[in-house]
């Protein structure tokens, strides 16, 4: 018994002098267990996130107010606290800017409802016109219809197509189910949007101080300063050039004869905010607008052409320029983030999507730039 014992001891020092380490090699059952448990962890971060996107596409309808009113009170919250620091307090500066906000947009429907109800009427002569200018296309678009149709027929029954008829009552119960939800969605946003403004300053201490280490509340901070910085810079000079582009194609419009060229311009200005999309529907509508207030097809796609110019150079040239690298943004992750806020909330998501891709690319950067090592020089 002595023998062996003295021999083990003799063979772990003889190990230990070359350098021999016990090393223990994982057996078959060991990596199975760790492969499971690594499976176990993508499945739960699968079903989160699939959980997620589930409450954030059932409750949009509360949501989608809040987060606008939180992305625009980020953006005003820095000069909200610039005159809290000289006397003036955060709920009466709230108040003041959500009335100047309700007015200004009240002030813009009012002017727009007039030439919006002017088209709406033309509606039955604006197809009709259409329908003539585009007449030589008609074979052609007949042709694609039905090989559609085709396409949809097959391995489904050929039933008789069903008459729907609506009454005027249905047509004002539809305009009304439209109107109320957008008036409580407006009516929502305006009163989260004045709480946040109001309380904004302590919803921040407290966020702050419930991270518990002191470089967590660092780091918290530092996180809050960019979301508000480069959402600031985003929103404000998008803003300015958007405005630009507005009075621009305002103008255009009005010098080429285009009727209520007011609209127009405030339209290009609102769709200008929707990257690659936005330029693409105004020149759709422009195209459709000249070709039924002209005569010939040259002058109709002219102010088209004209306002591809315009967004062609504020897009390429005024844009970068201004916003510069700090909010600089990449094309296919801003397609991206249009493609999923839009296929969760709809239109009101693709409004949002570059706003909360910012906020997005701000958190994660402020956040790798804590673990990044300090190298040196």
């Amino acid at each position: 018994m002595n023998i062996q014992r003295g021999t083990v001891v003799e063979e772990a020092g003889q190990a230990a002098r070359i350098g021999v380490h016990d090393t223990t090699v994982p057996t078959r059952s060991g990596r199975g267990d760790l492969l499971w448990l690594r499976l176990s962890q993508l499945a739960a971060i699968t079903l989160a996130v699939l959980a997620l996107a589930g409450v954030l596409v059932v409750a949009r309808a509360v949501l989608i107010p809040i987060v606008a009113a939180v992305i625009i009170g980020s953006v005003i919250g820095p000069f909200i606290e610039a005159l809290a620091r000289r006397g003036i307090p955060s709920p009466v500066t709230a108040v003041l800017i959500v009335i100047v906000m309700v007015a200004t947009f009240y002030g813009a429907a009012t002017a727009l409802a007039g030439p919006l109800a002017e088209w709406i009427e033309r509606m039955p002569e604006i197809s009709e016109t259409l329908r003539e200018r585009f007449a030589a296309l008609r074979p052609a678009v007949q042709r694609m219809l039905f090989f559609v149709e085709s396409l949809e027929s097959i391995g489904s029954a050929a039933e008789r197509p069903m008459t729907v008829s609506i009454s005027d009552s249905r047509v004002l119960e539809s305009a009304i189910g439209l109107v109320t939800p957008a008036l409580g969605a407006f009516i929502l946003f305006v009163g989260s949007l004045l709480f946040f403004l109001a309380g904004r300053i302590q919803i921040k201490r407290k966020v702050v101080r419930a991270i518990g280490p002191r470089a967590g509340r660092l780091t918290a901070l530092r996180v809050f300063r960019e979301i508000e910085a480069r959402l600031g810079t985003y929103l404000v000079t998008a803003t300015f050039i958007n405005a630009g582009l507005g009075v621009a194609t305002g103008l255009l419009a009005w010098a080429l004869g285009l009727p209520t060229p007011v609209m127009w311009g405030v339209l290009a200005g609102v769709l200008n905010y929707i990257p690659y999309v936005g330029p693409a529907i105004m020149t759709l509508v422009l195209a459709l607008v000249g070709l039924v207030s002209f005569p010939g097809p040259f002058e109709g796609l002219l102010p088209a052409g004209l306002f591809v110019v315009l967004t062609s150079i504020e897009g390429q040239l005024l844009t970068p320029l201004i916003v510069g690298r700090r909010v600089a943004l990449n094309p296919f992750a801003v397609f991206l983030s249009m493609a999923l806020w839009t296929w969760l909330w709809g239109p009101i998501g693709t409004f949002l999507s570059v706003p909360l891709l910012i906020a997005a690319m701000a958190l994660v950067d402020a956040l790798l730039a804590t673990r990044r090592p300090q190298l040196p020089g």
